[in-house]
């Protein structure tokens, strides 16, 4: 399959996600509880690929409302008030036509679109789309009952990584979900990275009395985004935010620790 975006502008941008979160449970029993103390980072290189469509902006700034210009307001005002007349609509959009609106396309401006303004990328899935490391790092610790011994406490760890490009398409479907916007008028910047389906490999330590072999990167949460942020400086699309990012849980999701850091980001054109 020949690459659709031939020719088109490829970028970088470069993340660094650093999470962590604590939880503990008492059980109903009143001798069991689960707790965990959990740590995940993220440092990650995307290739991005300028995938056009200048006039709207595909990570969209919160709040964000489409601007209309005097006369589609006028034409929205006439269009609802012909309701389910068909006549009327074909009448209204006829005369507003003829009269040649304020010059510019009736459909963009209705869609609020404002054609040169963005800069869109997306992953560049013809090339390497994401290069890195994603790492768990958690201790686990509580009181549980192995029937038909006594009551028993565990302490023990969770580790381990998930190099990327991995040859695995699914895999590669999930961490390549990033998108960027570029607002040329006001200078901000807005993301979407990849959070869910990304298993990471582990290891447990001793006295380990689970046995799983990977755990989620992050639970509960599709995708971070990162609204309207403002550029490191003139001419820089980088910056920092914090942010709050699904949850790491332990022992069969009986504890569910929420995750909150921070992202740090930087974009360049290659």
């Amino acid at each position: 399959m020949d690459d659709p975006y031939a020719g088109n502008a490829r970028g970088k941008l470069e993340v660094r996600i650093e999470l962590s979160g604590s939880d503990r449970v008492n059980f109903p029993n009143g001798v069991e509880w689960a707790a965990i103390d959990a740590k995940r980072s993220f440092d990650l290189i995307f290739e991005l690929v300028d995938v056009g469509n200048d006039g709207m902006p595909i990570v969209m700034p919160e709040g964000q409302q489409p601007e209309l210009s005097a006369d589609m307001k006028a034409l929205q005002s006439k269009i609802e008030a012909c309701g389910e007349d068909q006549m009327c609509l074909a009448r209204t959009m006829m005369e507003f036509a003829q009269a040649g609106g304020s010059g510019a396309n009736p459909f963009l401006q209705m869609t609020g679109q404002q054609p040169g303004r963005y800069r869109n990328f997306a992953a560049d899935r013809w090339g390497t789309c994401v290069t890195g490391t994603i790492s768990v790092e958690d201790t686990l610790s509580g009181v549980y009952i192995p029937p038909p011994e006594p009551a028993r406490p565990y302490t023990f760890t969770r580790k381990g990584s998930l190099s990327l490009p991995k040859e695995d398409d699914a895999l590669l479907d999930a961490a390549c979900r990033v998108e960027v916007t570029l607002d040329q008028k006001t200078g901000k910047m807005s993301l979407r990275l990849p959070a869910a389906k990304l298993p990471v490999p582990v290891k447990l330590g001793a006295g380990a009395f689970t046995n799983e072999k990977a755990v989620s990167a992050i639970e509960g949460l599709q995708t971070i985004e990162l609204s309207g942020q403002p550029s490191g400086s003139e001419g820089v699309w980088s910056g920092s935010a914090n942010v709050s990012a699904g949850s790491a849980s332990h022992n069969s999701g009986q504890v569910s620790a929420p995750l909150k850091g921070r992202v740090e980001w930087r974009f360049s054109e290659n």
